[in-house]
């Protein structure tokens, strides 16, 4: 009589077919993450990271055996995972619908609604997908009929799994009693966390609305504190005919000097640069900065900079990094700010 805990399935035959197909394995694992990733760039959806992996041989057959699988090869859909952590819950949907734009959708798991804070480490929408079979070349050929797994959270999900995961407690029954309580409080803290990143997103989405409407009214409201968000909305209205940095640290760093420079409203902002533009003209137009090793003119950040550099020596000296000589050539435009600062 067979023993009952022997696998069902010949295990030197399943370890000869998995690695040769560990090339068509990585094959799908490149594609669908190329795939998944420029669907979510083209709709511009923000996610912190894509990851991927193939199941190692061992935790293969471990799964197997404990499932009792007859044919692991053809039975499982996750040798193959991606998983996605999104920055905020409101994420996950749109991660959702362009994995089903992109593949197609075998099955839908939602393991995050309706379930309750203690099984926060166990959270995430988990699909299984196959390529499209519109996908069609020698390249898919051998990867359009092998379902994989993609898994959907949020950071603070993905915090809490790794952490848990760390200390190897699988369900709650392996936590032991007097740590349990503990353990749960942990999992509801970053569970609450989660939901406050949430309700924080879109307050600051409601403050940006009301920043932009402020600031680019007919008649501008311009007494508003220099922030990243403030002051990103003022250059797109200001400089309508200038390229825009897209770079947040660029914009942030340019807040500091601005704050440590005395300029702390976005109005104060605005009448220096009306006093010093001929001056910032003049001096573009004779130092102008270098694109492709051909003269250019300034993006937004760079216009604030150099026209600031000019206008006020209190910011001047908030730029640790200018030398004597650059202030020299500034002080030389001085004379064609018309107000003093």
């Amino acid at each position: 009589m067979a023993d009952q805990n022997s696998p069902l399935f010949d295990k030197e035959d399943v370890e000869r077919r998995f690695r040769e197909r560990q090339p068509t394995y990585k094959r799908l694992e490149d594609e669908a993450t190329f795939v998944l990733g420029d669907k979510l760039d083209q709709a511009s959806i923000k996610r912190h990271s894509i990851t991927s992996r193939i199941k190692t041989l061992p935790s293969l057959l471990d799964k197997a055996e404990r499932q009792q699988l007859n044919d692991p090869l053809s039975e499982m859909n996750d040798i193959v995972g991606l998983r996605v952590v999104c920055l905020f819950l409101s994420d996950i949907e749109p991660v959702g619908q362009a994995i089903r734009d992109c593949f197609d959708v075998i099955k839908e798991d939602n393991k995050i609604e309706g379930q309750p804070a203690s099984s926060f480490g166990y959270m995430s929408v988990h699909f299984v997908a196959r390529m499209k079979k519109e996908y069609k070349g020698p390249r898919y050929d051998l990867i359009s009929d092998i379902p994989f797994e993609i898994q959907v959270r949020t950071i603070a999900m993905d915090a809490w799994a790794a952490a848990s995961h760390y200390l190897d407690y699988k369900t709650d029954v392996d936590i032991p009693k007097e740590l349990r309580r503990d353990f749960y409080a942990l999992s509801g803290l970053f569970y609450v966390a989660d939901r406050h990143f949430e309700t924080f997103a879109k307050e600051r989405e409601k403050a940006l609305t009301i920043v932009e409407k402020k600031l680019t009214a007919p008649h501008p409201e311009l007494d508003v504190e220099v922030n990243l968000d403030s002051l990103t909305t003022y250059l797109r209205s200001k400089f309508k005919d200038r390229e825009h940095s897209v770079d947040e640290k660029n914009i942030s760093n340019l807040v500091q000097e601005l704050r440590d420079g005395g300029v702390v409203t976005i109005k104060q902002l605005d009448e220096i640069i009306d006093a010093g533009w001929d001056a910032f003209l003049r001096y573009e137009k004779d130092h102008p900065p270098s694109v492709d090793e051909k003269p250019g003119v300034y993006i937004d950040i760079g216009i604030v900079r150099v026209l600031c550099s000019i206008a006020s020596d209190k910011f001047q000296d908030a730029r640790k990094d200018l030398g004597d000589e650059i202030r020299k050539r500034y002080a030389t435009y001085r004379g064609y700010v018309t107000k003093k600062f």
